[in-house]
């Protein structure tokens, strides 16, 4: 089934006659090469020790390379009867459907010579119609390659006296071409009609990024001005305009409804009419027989409205290229509704689809999830259900752009996929911030916990029972606070998607150095602090430096949620803070030292209750400090994912 077969079918039949000829001349260089390599072979069974020709670039310029010529040549033998020339019977029928070809557009232009023509063709087709295999006598290869006049008709003249033909009829109804389409007997008020449609079909052509189609052809018929229009390479996608005054008749043919229901609503801005979708059927067409036409009409108020619908008739031709392939390849992600959404607001946005599926389509998606998101999306999990179907839909919106934009502007492949990647990650951000956000809570928590140390230690001395027992309330509601945060953040992480789980990690290690500042606090509250010791100063020091961790590490998390859309001089300030919590740490373990060998060596050491929880302050801190580090380099880890990945 071909294209002409459905514009037949519509009737615009005269549309098709420039194609005719143009397929027609394509098939008289065929024919001749098939001839040509029928004499090959039988010169080289004659002398098989002269040099082959070698014929397979010239066959695929002339669209034979399936016929292997050379091999046709080369196994060339004479034999009793004739000449046994390999894919001779295949070469025979090749030349007769060629002829066939040719015939065809001076059938269609009712040349007076037409019947004689098809009547010597039969003619040679029943002359034929006896061979059998690959075995050619002298008189077979005669009526097919002779070019004497005289004596039989053969293929060869037939060819000729076609060719001949072909170029009166040519000449008779030479085509101009006006702004890239080409035109056939069109009248002088036809051009700016013509040059409006092809103004808007230039504007977006180059969407289809090499996809071949949108040929147009312009012809007159009676009052009208014909546009015709191929869509890219499947059959039953045509498009017919008719101008006639200021009323322009869309007539549009789909094998898909939904592709056919989504052209309409490209013109919602225009008070066409359009008629409901009816389905037709026409023998031999190769998408199952059947198709969808609908018929719409625009009366424009003047020529400037005229032009203007017919502008945008052709800008959006090209989104229609491969429309269903790209509804079907983002149903991977979303639901049809959706997807359809998505390739309308893309058509309106003047980007499409086609760079999209040109880089890879799903792929493309897949591979940014394997480099970005790997862990974050559970196999075979939709991004829509891991997501939502909002944030997936945004991000499809926003691939979409990136590719045509970037293929549009001929950027590198490789910094198109990972601008896509990049799109990927901020998707997931807003769910990963929630837990640095998490983080942020509990780590204010930890460092009120070290400061209410740090102040119980400032004021010495007994403030009684209940003020120790209150100052251990204060700080055991700090710690439910903060792990109320944590238990947050697991459940957002735990859950079937792990939405923020790589994060996880950091908030964890914070609730234990909460835990550990936490249990500090309830052990300053177990006894009273009647003197000062040598192992004040060095305990003060290290309470401190646990606040200045908590500081430092509030700093690194607060430049990390910038995330990979941040500056580098974020990422820059994200690891010199986490250094910082790093060095803190030793610091914080040379303080404990310090308290430990101050309690052990006092010469007048007081009640053996106060050494010990003095040495169980220290480390309890200390050991909040170690799970800041350790917080630290599970935020370094991160941090370091997102600038290599």
């Amino acid at each position: 089934m071909r294209k002409s077969q459905i514009v037949e079918e519509l009737g615009e039949g005269e549309l098709l006659l420039p194609a005719l000829i143009e397929t027609a001349l394509l098939a008289n260089d065929r024919a001749k090469l098939r001839m040509t390599a029928l004499q090959e072979a039988v010169a080289h069974a004659k002398a098989p020790l002269r040099a082959v020709r070698l014929m397979a670039a010239e066959a695929r310029a002339a669209g034979a390379a399936e016929d292997g010529l050379d091999a046709t040549v080369a196994g060339a033998q004479i034999v009793d009867g004739g000449y046994a020339i390999p894919g001779a019977r295949r070469l025979m029928d090749g030349i007769l459907d060629d002829i066939a070809a040719m015939t065809a557009p001076l059938d269609a232009a009712q040349v007076a010579a037409a019947s004689g023509f098809s009547d010597r063709l039969a003619g040679l087709r029943a002359a034929f119609a006896g061979s059998a295999g690959d075995v050619l006598d002298e008189r077979a290869l005669v009526r097919l390659t002779s070019a004497r006049r005289g004596g039989e008709d053969s293929a060869h003249l037939l060819v000729m006296d076609l060719h001949k033909a072909l170029n009166q009829l040519s000449a008779t109804i030479a085509a101009e071409t006006i702004a890239g389409a080409r035109a056939l007997g069109v009248l002088a008020q036809d051009h700016a009609r013509i040059e409006a449609f092809m103004a808007g079909l230039n504007r977006t052509r180059g969407l289809a990024f090499g996809h071949p189609g949108l040929d147009t052809t312009a012809s007159r018929s009676g009052a009208r001005l014909i546009l015709q229009n191929d869509i890219g390479t499947t059959d039953a996608h045509v498009i017919i305009l008719a101008v006639e005054g200021l009323d322009a008749t869309v007539t549009y043919t789909d094998v898909h409804r939904s592709r056919a229901k989504f052209f309409i609503s490209l013109f919602r801005d225009f008070s066409a009419t359009w008629t409901p979708l009816a389905e037709r059927s026409v023998a031999g067409l190769a998408e199952g027989g059947s198709f969808f036409l609908v018929t719409g009409r625009y009366s424009a108020r003047d020529t400037a409205d005229l032009d203007t619908f017919l502008d945008a008739v052709g800008a959006h031709l090209v989104f229609l290229i491969d429309w269903n392939k790209a509804r079907k390849t983002l149903q991977t992600f979303v639901d049809k509704a959706t997807a359809i959404r998505l390739l309308t607001d893309a058509a309106r946005a003047r980007f499409g689809h086609r760079a999209f599926l040109e880089l890879g389509g799903a792929e493309l998606i897949f591979d940014a999830v394997r480099r970005s998101a790997e862990g974050r999306v559970p196999y075979g999990a939709r991004l829509d259900r891991v997501l939502g179907v909002g944030s997936v839909a945004r991000l499809l919106g926003e691939v979409l752009r990136l590719t045509s934009e970037g293929l549009g502007a001929q950027r590198s492949v490789r910094l198109i996929k990972d601008e896509v990647r990049a799109e990927l990650a901020r998707s997931f951000g807003s769910a990963e911030q929630e837990v640095l956000a998490m983080a942020l809570t509990q780590l204010g928590l930890a460092r009120m916990l070290a400061a209410e140390v740090a102040e119980a230690l400032d004021e010495p001395g007994d403030g009684g029972d209940s003020i120790r027992a209150a100052f251990q309330r204060r700080a055991k509601r700090l710690e439910e606070k903060a792990d109320r945060q944590v238990l947050a953040a697991r459940d957002l992480a735990s859950g079937p998607f792990g939405r923020g789980r790589r994060f996880l990690p950091l908030a964890e290690w914070v609730e234990e150095a909460t835990d550990s500042f936490e249990e500090a606090a309830f052990l300053l509250g177990t006894h009273s602090r009647r003197q000062a010791t040598d192992a004040a100063a060095p305990l003060a020091e290290l309470v401190s430096v646990a606040m200045a961790c908590c500081g430092d590490l509030v700093r690194a998390v607060a430049a990390a949620c910038e995330g990979p859309a941040g500056r580098r001089e974020d990422i820059t300030d994200a690891l010199e803070a986490i250094d910082a919590v790093m060095e803190g740490e030793r610091r914080a373990d040379a303080a404990h030292r310090r308290v430990l060998a101050a309690v052990l060596g006092d010469p007048a050491p007081g009640p053996a209750s106060a050494l010990v929880a003095t040495m169980e302050v220290a480390r309890a801190m200390e050991t909040g400090t170690d799970h800041l580090a350790r917080a630290a380099l599970a935020l370094r880890a991160c941090v370091l994912e997102e600038v290599g990945s």
